[in-house]
């Protein structure tokens, strides 16, 4: 487990405990408690957790122009919304990732990681009550990796006129050098939210949520350099499970 995630995971236990004694002084006080209503609520939120990438291919092409590899592992954050149709749940969802920046002091060179997405969400609430919603969920959407490639004494840049392979511009990449490749995304996920109401008659009230999910990217990255085709990049995109906690605000 890296520093960063270990990081993120104890933020979500300080997050957790935090929120345990209202939790728990709300049902002592008998506010709220009860079979509750029959559909989910609705919720805007913000988000953060932690993400993977594959970034093998990319780094054996770093390590032939002598630039750090760069992690893949990734602080997430963003935010969202969610309503519902009976039980049927509609969303969208923005986030942002941070694999973070690898200098060589030897020789000037840096190079860093950042991804962000978009996805249109739909799921079903499994079970619905006043203060618990439990749903699985699909997001389907579009992400983009962003890789800046710097060096300090300039390094030339790729030939004009042609669409330069992306050896090429690990090699010669000027001052600096953002690459991006958009990829399709998938993400099948399963939510728990619990909405905080302050008595019997409030329908307004804070959420605290927890998502897990898988990241499927079908296609392989197209890669563009300041909107050029790049030629022969590597394959680079989402990897294996993340996880992410949610704070916002519910509505019924």
């Amino acid at each position: 487990m890296t520093h960063r995630n270990r990081s993120v995971i104890l933020a979500s236990l300080a997050l957790l405990t935090a929120t345990a004694a209202p939790l728990t002084a709300q049902g002592a006080r008998g506010e709220g408690v009860g079979p509750g209503g029959t559909f989910p609520y609705a919720t805007i939120f913000f988000s953060a957790g932690g993400a993977y990438a594959t970034t093998g291919e990319l780094n054996a092409r770093l390590d032939t122009a002598k630039f750090y590899a760069v992690s893949n592992d990734a602080i997430s954050y963003g935010g969202g919304g969610r309503v519902n149709f009976g039980r049927m749940i509609f969303g969208g969802e923005f986030s942002v990732a941070d694999f973070g920046e690898e200098g060589n002091a030897g020789n000037g060179k840096t190079s860093a990681l950042r991804s962000r997405y978009w996805l249109g969400q739909y799921g079903y609430a499994l079970y619905a009550g006043r203060h618990l919603n439990i749903y699985p969920m699909l997001g389907i959407g579009a992400g983009t990796m962003i890789v800046t490639l710097s060096d300090s004494k300039g390094g030339g840049a790729p030939a004009a006129g042609v669409d330069p392979s992306f050896t090429d511009v690990v090699l010669h990449p000027n001052f600096s050098s953002k690459l991006d490749a958009t990829y399709l995304l998938f993400e099948p996920s399963i939510g728990v939210d619990w909405l905080v109401l302050r008595s019997v008659g409030d329908r307004l009230g804070a959420t605290f949520g927890v998502r897990i999910g898988q990241k499927i990217a079908p296609n392989r990255a197209a890669w563009k350099l300041d909107g050029r085709k790049v030629v022969g990049g590597p394959d680079l995109g989402p990897d294996g499970s993340w996880f992410r906690l949610t704070v916002g605000i519910g509505w019924r």
